[in-house]
């Protein structure tokens, strides 16, 4: 009896070993283009015997996954099994992952010898991936994304200047220098936090909604426009005198300033979430969110990028 139970076990068990096999068989199967710009097909041994390193979400419904074997790192994208080589790193992290446009574009911060910061941009739509290497060295680029996901900016310091990358939704990186960005200080050590906000963003937002806060946006004003001085203190206005009807005091409005009423900068959307950031103050904002000014303009000169056509 218990030898007829074995040996209709005994198939049953052999079918689900196979099917385990071929599972991981194909989970352990990886894709990647050569010099010439074929395919080669082998087995992931990352997959098999590396380290998953962290994930991000892509546009498509899957998901990429940064893993390490040895000294070796790779971007793994699921669904297609596409496998992206990081080379000459020797560290690796998932700084941000965004969506701008089409593609999704992931930050891969990297660690080389005699380079603390660098950073790999990967602008993914299915097996089409675009790839940008960017960074000084030295400092961690502020990351901003414009509210309608149509562009994203780097911005790195360059003595009292400004580095500035700016990705758009065309699948194109441009790069200039500019003087002054609102709300950065190319001095600040360090200059931006391990999730490349610039200091103080996300505290901005919490308290007012907005980055850069209002008073750190609004420039000086002084007499007749110039900037750099102070604006002259309204006098006091002087008591009425005896018999007369009580004059009214000459007020200056809490919102306006000798050069014309400051307007804020529309309000910030917390990162990560399509709804506004809950403000701590009492004064209603309204019109469109804008994690960077509004008018973004491009920089002339265009980076090209490294084009991984991973399709078949």
């Amino acid at each position: 009896m218990i030898s007829m139970r074995l040996r209709h076990l005994c198939p049953l068990t052999l079918r689900l070993l196979t099917v385990l096999f071929l599972l991981g068989g194909l989970s352990a199967c990886a894709v990647k283009t050569n010099s010439r710009g074929g395919y080669t097909y082998g087995v992931d041994t990352a997959a098999l015997f590396g380290t998953e390193i962290g994930q991000f979400a892509l546009q498509s419904g899957g998901e990429g996954t940064l893993r390490r074997e040895g000294t070796k790192f790779s971007v793994k994208l699921s669904g297609n099994q596409r496998v992206i080589p990081l080379n000459n790193v020797d560290a690796a992290r998932i700084a941000r992952s965004e969506y701008v446009g089409a593609r999704t574009v992931v930050v891969i911060e990297t660690q080389r010898r005699n380079c603390d910061y660098r950073y790999t941009v990967l602008a993914i739509e299915g097996s089409d991936v675009l790839s940008w290497d960017l960074g000084n060295c030295r400092d961690r680029p502020a990351v901003l994304v414009q509210d309608d996901r149509s562009a994203m900016t780097f911005d790195f310091p360059k003595g009292s200047n400004i580095e500035r990358f700016v990705y758009t939704q065309d699948g194109r990186m441009r790069r200039g220098d500019v003087k002054t960005v609102a709300g950065l200080n190319p001095r600040a050590k360090p200059f931006a936090d391990e999730s490349l906000y610039p200091p103080g963003y996300l505290d901005a937002l919490r308290q007012h909604g907005v980055f850069p806060p209002p008073a750190a946006s609004a420039a000086p004003a002084g007499k007749g426009g110039k900037s750099g001085k102070p604006a002259r203190p309204a006098k006091p206005a002087k008591p009425a005198s005896p018999g007369t009807p009580d004059a009214p005091a000459r007020q200056t409005p809490a919102d306006t300033q000798t050069a014309g009423r400051v307007v804020p900068p529309p309000p910030q959307r917390v990162p990560g979430s399509d709804a506004p950031a809950s403000t701590a103050s009492a004064t209603p904002r309204t019109g469109g969110a804008s994690r960077v000014p509004a008018k973004l303009d491009l920089p002339d000169e265009e980076i090209t990028s490294t084009r991984l056509d991973l399709r078949d």
